[in-house]
């Protein structure tokens, strides 16, 4: 029996590559989401420590140009929050992008498998039949012989 042969296997190999492509953009999409929230939490974490050292500070005695110099860093990396959170949006906004990509990518693969495999499944049919025509053939041959003798 003849091999199949799909003479879309470029096609459906490219397919594959770019569902593949697809699924690191999405992964690394997903790392700087979390990378992100790390930052986040790493300058809440910090907020939190200079208000605790502003308090100390402020129990024990500080002056004018200290307190100043505190509220400005406190200031400073509340502003750093606040864009750290904008840029988190940004980043979950391209994640959801690269998601939708891969969900086409796997969508447009899996078409293409199937077909490959429908058309494989025909081929077999196929040969199956036409084997089994020659088969009957045969059959027919050595029954037509037996008789002649």
């Amino acid at each position: 029996m003849k091999k199949f042969t799909f003479k879309l296997a470029p096609l459906m190999k490219y397919r594959q590559y770019q569902e593949r492509v697809a699924q690191q953009k999405t992964a690394r999409a997903h790392q700087d989401v979390k990378e992100s929230e790390q930052t986040i939490a790493r300058l809440e974490k910090t907020l939190e420590d200079q208000l605790q050292a502003l308090d100390t500070a402020a129990k024990e005695g500080v002056d004018a140009s200290r307190f100043q110099q505190h509220y400005q860093y406190m200031v400073s990396v509340e502003s750093d929050i606040d864009m750290a959170h904008d840029h988190k949006k940004q980043l979950k906004a391209i994640l959801k992008k690269r998601l939708v990509e891969l969900k086409q990518k796997s969508v447009e693969k899996r078409a293409m498998e199937l077909y490959h495999d429908r058309l494989k499944n025909e081929y077999i049919k196929e040969m199956g039949l036409a084997e089994q025509k020659e088969l009957d053939e045969i059959v027919t041959l050595k029954t037509a012989r037996k008789r002649i003798s």
